[in-house]
């Protein structure tokens, strides 16, 4: 064996000589699913193109009245009102490439970042939705609490009450809120339904007591182990986008640089439900239950 001499050339010594190299794909930051607008109602998108307020009007059940004889027909004559829904958030976000910066560098900056502007805008819409949860009026549920199959059947008949229709109902659900779901076992056995039979080997769902069950990390949280989740007939929530995600780029002469933004206008909003009694006009939001719970 050779004798130990020492004086190696290290990678220290030959620092000069060791090039350095960038990886030629970044690495984008994580995101969010964005699942909430495809659950609620966008039926007013189209004629909302132009204006800024909607109004809806509401048309009243009639009352019926026993006919005696020799009396005369009294019509029904209550007054409905309309709900009016002002488009009003318009939102932006912009970056500026110098353009020492843009020929110097050997990423594509505009196509980096102009992938994270409808991410960003999209967000937006998402997180305004996660707020309407907890401004309905009816709740089922115990903040840090998962819930039971009793809290589902109450969340199910609670809806049935309200007379809302049963055709695209959703529920958004925390990660934890879907756990428990699972944990339930009626929820996923293949005994007693088809739909989440997989549940376990693919972590995927379907739809439970009819409800389509939609996981989302854009809830909002009150609190550590806290979701403000919610179950809803599709009208109960309003979506309108009147401007789509749209982006444009300008040239900035006086600074050398290339300006790109991003901008939309919408609003969100929740539905006034014009109840089933005939009668004075009475409102209410009961096509959709507020779940507190993990």
């Amino acid at each position: 064996m050779a004798a130990v001499i020492g004086s190696e050339i290290t990678p220290t010594i030959a620092a000069v000589f060791i090039p350095e190299h960038w990886a030629k794909e970044a690495q984008l930051a994580a995101r969010k699913g964005q699942v909430l607008a495809g659950t609620v109602d966008t039926r007013y998108e189209n004629e909302m193109r132009s204006g800024r307020i909607l109004h809806i009007a509401h048309v009243l059940n009639l009352a019926v009245t026993a006919k005696s004889d020799n009396t005369i027909v009294v019509p029904d004559a209550n007054t409905p009102t309309n709900q009016d829904i002002t488009v009003s958030r318009y939102v932006y976000t912009a970056f500026n490439i110098q353009s020492v910066t843009d020929v110097q560098n050997e990423y594509d900056l505009a196509e980096l970042y102009g992938g994270q502007i409808g991410y960003a805008l999209l967000g937006d819409i998402e997180t305004q939705l996660a707020a309407l949860p907890d401004n309905l009026s009816d709740s089922v549920g115990t903040f840090g609490i998962e819930l039971t199959m009793d809290d589902w059947e109450s969340v199910w008949q609670k809806l049935q009450v309200g007379l809302a229709p049963g055709m695209n109902r959703s529920a958004w659900l925390s990660s934890a809120a879907i756990s428990a779901w699972r944990k339930l076992g009626v929820t996923i056995s293949s005994d007693f339904t088809e739909a989440n039979k997989n549940a376990l080997d693919d972590a995927t769902i379907g739809k439970f007591l009819g409800f389509r069950m939609v996981e989302s990390q854009y809830l909002e949280s009150p609190a550590a182990g806290q979701h403000d989740c919610v179950a809803f007939q599709e009208q109960q929530f309003i979506l309108i986008r009147q401007k789509q995600v749209t982006i444009e780029r300008e040239r900035i002469l006086g600074d050398l640089s290339t300006l790109t933004v991003g901008w939309e206008i919408f609003v969100t909003a929740e539905r006034e439900i014009v109840t089933e009694t005939a009668g004075a006009e009475s409102l209410d939001d009961n096509w959709g239950v507020w779940v507190k719970t993990v």
